[in-house]
């Protein structure tokens, strides 16, 4: 079997994110190689590399999402998991990585909006629609995201996410993952998508905040 290797091709790190609401944060870009393919990545850190290396900082390795992040579609919690991320980051040394090529679990932004289509067509789930199209219902790899924190020598951390297989390829690549912080949507719209990716891919979303939201609608 072929082994897929990895590799950084440009970095640039230090820019400050000129933001009124997160004035002190750090950008930086990563462009890697990985099988055929090259890749660009955000990264987006507070205060500075010395204390994230220093420290046992925040992390959140975070999906590219046109649809939420730029245009706020309601579809998904994905902007909502961004943003909760950034506001954890701004009260402690914390480190966002942003996959661009990730749109859609990996598998771009037309196949993306052609799964919406099936969803709302035939009234299924987004993991459904998206194994229908590619035979699988994710796409995404994290050599990347590996990459990036051993290139920032970040041996441990606490990793924001409600998504097991992050904390599982993290540890079994050397990195301790000391705690897990979840992140979940307290919005009742989105109680269908909340519980295909619980029950699709094991996503730690208790049933007992399903409970919570179908009480929320109810109220309304």
């Amino acid at each position: 079997m072929q082994t897929v290797r990895y590799s950084i091709v440009e970095k640039v790190l230090d820019v400050p994110l000129e933001n009124q609401k997160y004035p002190n944060f750090m950008l930086g870009g990563y462009k890697t190689n990985f099988s055929t393919h090259t890749a660009e990545h955000a990264v987006l850190y507070y205060p500075d590399l010395e204390t994230l290396q220093n420290k046992i900082p925040l992390v959140r390795i975070n999906s590219a999402c046109f649809t939420g992040d730029i245009f706020h579609d309601q579809r998904c919690d994905c902007n909502e998991q961004l943003l909760k991320a950034m506001e954890l980051i701004k009260n402690e040394p914390g480190l966002i990585i942003y996959h661009l090529h990730h749109e859609g679990r990996g598998l771009g932004l037309v196949s993306k909006l052609a799964t919406y289509k099936q969803m709302a067509e035939e009234g299924i789930s987004t993991f459904e629609a998206m194994e229908r199209i590619v035979n699988k219902n994710d796409l995404r790899t994290y050599g990347s995201a590996l990459l990036i924190l051993n290139d920032l020598k970040i041996k441990r951390l606490k990793l924001i996410t409600n998504n097991p297989n992050k904390k599982e390829i993290l540890e079994k690549n050397g990195i301790e993952v000391v705690d897990v912080i979840g992140s979940v949507s307290q919005k009742p719209s989105l109680k269908r998508y909340l519980k295909s990716k619980a029950e699709e891919q094991n996503h730690m979303i208790n049933h007992l905040h399903f409970d919570m939201l179908d009480a929320e609608d109810e109220l309304k």
